[in-house]
């Protein structure tokens, strides 16, 4: 895409929390008001990955309402930091308290434990990033080939997941 809603992608080495790939439902509330239902595809406690949502591009920002384990719901300031036509879209959490980040990493470890996986994690750790040793690495697959030259293409602004 172009123009203010062009494609962004996020590389290993741009991550600051791990990721747990989990399908947990959740609504999102546009600016207007509208609610959807989707599935949190993937999550941290600093963004997540969510279904396609048609009427929300890169930029924008929209709130996700999360079922927490005790049956509250957990309301999250969110900004779209890339898109996928039709598959989804990767969100950061913005304005995110301490604890609120505390909740999403309870539900985190309360899904991993429903789903009979080990649930002693921290999703607080910082995730090992594989390449940083070198400046130049060396591609060693058709994966890092592709994270490295979408890295290089996209990577003009700061925000992070």
């Amino acid at each position: 895409m172009t123009g203010p809603h062009r494609l962004r992608t996020m590389s290993i080495r741009q991550r600051q929390h791990i990721r747990f790939s989990l399908d947990i439902p959740a609504s999102v509330v546009t600016r207007d008001g509208d609610r959807q239902e989707t599935l949190l595809q993937q999550i941290s406690i600093g963004g997540c990955f969510t279904g396609w949502e048609e009427n929300i591009y890169t930029g924008d920002e929209f709130r996700l309402e999360i079922e927490l384990p005790n049956g509250n719901f957990l309301p999250l300031k969110c900004r779209a930091l890339y898109r996928f036509d039709h598959t989804g879209i990767g969100v950061r959490f913005i304005d995110i308290s301490r604890f609120e980040q505390e909740l999403v990493a309870d539900l985190i470890r309360d899904r991993l434990e429903r789903e009979g996986l080990p649930h002693d994690v921290d999703p607080f750790h910082v995730p090992p990033r594989f390449i940083d040793e070198h400046p130049d690495p060396r591609v060693i697959d058709i994966r890092q080939k592709t994270d490295s030259i979408l890295q290089r293409i996209m990577s003009s602004d700061d925000d992070r997941i």
